[in-house]
């Protein structure tokens, strides 16, 4: 199964709170990102491929269905999205029921990659004041912001399904602001199509309010 080795377990059992004995519908959105409410009360976003989610929504819905306690024996394998890919996902969420602003969010994120990791020539010239400017317009319009010490803006998605160096390479080769900038689009738009085809979002109860 395609996937990135971060997981871990949030506990050994997770208990199911009771929701009446009913079926537990713990869907959020399915389009454009599809995110569920996770059954632990804190921590951080989990993400993880379509395949797993399916297994672990079986195995889930046989501990709802089970008679006196009801509990799961694992989480799904997963990708823990902390740092500064918690509040890339929290401006994906916060934006969910849109989705042009979830992908100039996505947009915005790779922005930042660029002024933080990956090397453009462009960027080394007085066009980076411009650029500054189009990301504070852009994170003031909608209200995302990366807080501390950020290492990571774009959130990892499997090689199978996205060359993650393509990105850097395009950056890197981009001979004027207007050419970064469509390459920043298309890249980012490449990379949430993979997101919405791809994988399943877990939300601790902390995290949905």
């Amino acid at each position: 199964m395609p996937g990135i080795a971060r997981n871990g377990a949030v506990a050994d059992i997770i208990q199911f709170k009771d929701r009446g004995g009913g079926r537990g519908d713990n869907v959020i959105v399915r389009r454009p990102l599809e995110f569920r409410r996770g059954e632990w009360r804190s921590g951080f976003v989990m993400m993880c491929t379509r395949e797993e989610s399916g297994r672990f929504e079986a195995h889930r819905e046989d501990a709802l269905r089970a008679e006196g306690h009801r509990h799961v024996a694992f989480v799904p394998d997963h990708i823990t999205l902390d740092g500064g890919l918690h509040f890339t996902v929290m401006g994906l969420y916060r934006h969910r029921d849109d989705e042009a602003s979830m992908r100039r969010v996505y947009r915005l994120a790779a922005m930042m990659e660029c002024v933080t990791k990956e090397p453009s020539p462009i960027l080394r010239t007085d066009l980076l004041r411009r650029f500054y400017k189009t990301i504070t317009e852009e994170r003031d319009a909608l209200r995302v912001i990366w807080r501390g010490s950020v290492q990571d803006f774009l959130l990892p998605v499997h090689p199978v399904w996205y060359d993650l160096q393509r990105f850097g390479r395009r950056v890197a080769g981009a001979g004027s602001l207007k050419a970064l900038y469509d390459v920043i689009r298309e890249e980012s738009d490449a990379q949430f199509d993979v997101l919405s085809l791809h994988y399943v979002f877990y939300l601790p109860e902390s995290f949905v309010g």
